[in-house]
């Protein structure tokens, strides 16, 4: 195989397993640190379901809630070593970004309130 199509393979595999939409819904979601960088650096989660960070290099990082660099306390601070995850409880919007880097890390959680579950009528 030469170099050309070995450097484009590699750059699909890269494609496939870094991209994701900018939102979605899921029980768990996740989020990459990669380059510095959030990926997805907005998402969108129902109230009650899970973010997970996952720090894919070497640098480390610290993940909490608020406009940087002031913590709101909605995510409690916590090092991204590789992993780190919480459950969201609370609707609305929040803010997060790196400890260590809030000049340039920042994201956005959008958190939906789950629908009520339906009682069956008796």
């Amino acid at each position: 195989m030469n170099k050309y199509l070995r450097g484009i393979i590699g750059m699909l595999i890269a494609i496939f397993t870094f991209a994701q939409p900018r939102a979605s819904f899921c029980e768990t979601a996740e989020i990459k640190i990669v380059k510095s960088t959030f990926f997805p650096a907005v998402i969108k989660i129902k109230k009650g379901d899970v973010v997970r960070w996952t720090n894919t290099e070497e640098l480390l990082h610290a993940v909490t809630s608020g406009k940087a660099p002031i913590h709101d306390g909605k995510i409690k601070e916590e090092y991204v070593l590789p992993r780190f995850e919480t459950r969201i409880d609370r609707a609305g919007f929040i803010d997060y970004f790196c400890v260590l880097h809030h000049a340039t890390m920042r994201g956005v959680i959008i958190v939906e309130d789950a629908p009520e579950k339906e009682t069956p009528a008796h």
